[in-house]
């Protein structure tokens, strides 16, 4: 894109939006955004952004060709014209917005979020999505983005503004009638989507999460950013019985133009009833309140939550003027990796389960207490490093509960010791029925926790789903990923097994 905008054009729209301080001395002509002083190319507009912001990455920007920075305070020893705004991180995601003309009214904008459940509902719903336009749809999730260009790879939830805009952008560009997002808490948080509108917002749950220092000071903080979605969005989609419901749809009835609820109450829009297990996956039926109508429905991911997201992707379908038996075929195709992978063999169950807070580990075992009734439960879980001591006890507590065996092991510790945060987990089980076990090398725990699980049981694989790195000390390291390690070890205990008989 060889786009070059006028920097006093900026400066207006930002006046108008009540975020400019005073323009720069000296108007240019940019032809890129950056906040990375080491990517910064020439021509680029440098915006000064973080609470970590240093000098020296302006002076490094300067040096790489930026003709002009935007910031919340002058440096004047930067010898370059300095746009000041009140709030660099609002005004960030406006001027991206601004550099690539509003991408988003060119197509549907569906966001989603959620405390569990995010990434499986976006890909169902971006599923769902290309079967109803007949053509392909964009995703931007926490695994992965791909607007039309490729796939790309992603480590936030949600990407930073300028990278989200751009995203959109590359969607327009390439006649994308419908793109799907997660949308994480921490998105409204540190003002990644502020001024942005969605055609579906999509709420699924909220539990006690993500409250810390470095994240939410506390649940009403963190109820507000996840609200921020519904009061940005036309229609609302809202999982009826998720927690804080009632804070939830008064601010969807007081900003958008419709809201639909989905779930087994009577009262919702769509309602999910009379579900079967099948050898993979559940059938179940779903009835429509505004006509009366009941569709079948199916999906072959395990976990009884898995019907609660597919039926967001189910209402937006709808919605979108969907058949039924188009939206039930889609769904049927869908697998998310890592999210609700089944590997079977030596007598033994594995699961494997992106599962990190106590919400959705609950979730998981009591899903799987359902649908293998009596079944020995062995659970390998870790604890990320910089995160909560209320999430680090909820996991612990739940998996002593709901478990019969948990080892506790290494799942991105980054700058902590592995080893305090397993101490520490089992600290917070320590309550409950399971024994447990401390083996801080994840490939060697989840070798155990295979090779040892008795005959008929399952093992639950938590915490990374399908990822291929640890995050450790700042650094992603490359990690052989649960499902590899699986496939690679229950042959052996197939082969033990047999040995044996």
């Amino acid at each position: 894109m060889n786009t070059l905008k006028e920097s006093r054009t900026l400066e207006a729209y930002l006046h108008q939006q009540g975020l400019l301080v005073s323009p720069a001395q000296t108007g240019v002509t940019f032809s890129g955004l950056s906040n990375n002083s080491k990517e910064t190319r020439d021509g680029d507009l440098f915006i000064c952004k973080g609470y970590g912001f240093k000098p020296e990455y302006l002076r490094m920007a300067a040096e790489r060709g930026a003709v002009c920075y935007m910031s919340e305070t002058e440096l004047p020893d930067i010898p370059l014209p300095c746009l000041l705004v009140s709030d660099v991180r609002k005004a960030q995601s406006l001027a991206a917005r601004w550099f690539y003309d509003t991408p988003s009214q060119h197509f549907d904008l569906i966001g989603i979020t959620g405390t569990k459940g995010k990434t499986t509902s976006t890909y169902m719903a971006h599923a769902v999505t290309e079967a109803v336009a007949g053509c392909k749809t964009g995703l931007i999730s926490g695994m992965e983005c791909d607007v039309g260009g490729g796939v790309i790879a992603s480590h936030l939830t949600t990407p930073e503004s300028l990278d989200m805009q751009k995203y959109f952008a590359d969607a327009r560009d390439h006649a994308l009638p419908v793109v799907t997002i997660e949308i994480s808490s921490q998105t409204y948080k540190v003002d990644r989507a502020y001024g942005q509108h969605f055609t579906y917002g999509v709420f699924l749950n909220i539990g006690p999460d993500h409250i810390s220092p470095h994240e939410h000071p506390d649940m009403v903080d963190y109820l507000r950013c996840k609200i921020a979605l519904l009061e940005n969005s036309d229609t609302a989609v809202i999982c009826r019985d998720t927690d804080y419901f009632d804070e939830i749809y008064a601010a969807a009835k007081a900003n958008c133009r419709r809201v639909c609820l989905v779930g087994e109450s009577e009262e919702c829009d769509f309602r999910f009833h009379d579900v079967s297990k099948l050898p993979s996956g559940y059938a179940f039926f779903v009835t429509e309140k505004a006509s009366g109508s009941t569709y079948p429905y199916a999906i072959t991911m395990d976990g009884l939550f898995n019907i609660k997201n597919a039926m967001a992707a189910i209402a937006v379908g709808r919605m979108m003027g969907g058949a039924p038996d188009v939206i039930a075929e889609a769904l049927q195709g869908v697998a998310v990796a890592g999210r609700s992978d089944v590997y079977t063999g030596g007598g033994i169950t594995v699961f494997i389960n992106y599962m990190h807070n106590s919400t959705s580990c609950q979730a998981v075992l009591e899903g799987l207490q359902h649908d293998y009734p009596g079944a020995y439960i062995t659970v390998l879980i870790g604890m990320a490093g910089q995160r909560s001591a209320q999430r680090l006890q909820g996991v612990g507590e739940i998996c002593g509960q709901l478990a019969d065996r948990v080892f506790f092991t290494a799942d991105d510790p980054d700058l902590e010791d592995p080893a305090d945060l397993c101490q520490r987990l089992a600290a917070a089980a320590a309550g409950g029925k399971a024994e447990i076990i401390i083996e801080t090398d994840r490939a060697a725990a989840v070798e155990r926790a295979i090779m040892e699980a008795p005959q008929g049981s399952l093992v639950v694989l938590g915490g990374k789903g399908g990822e291929t790195t640890q995050r450790v000390n700042g650094v992603y390291l490359p990690y052989e990923s649960d499902p590899v390690i699986t496939q690679r070890i229950l042959p052996l205990r197939e082969k033990n097994s047999t040995s044996r008989k």
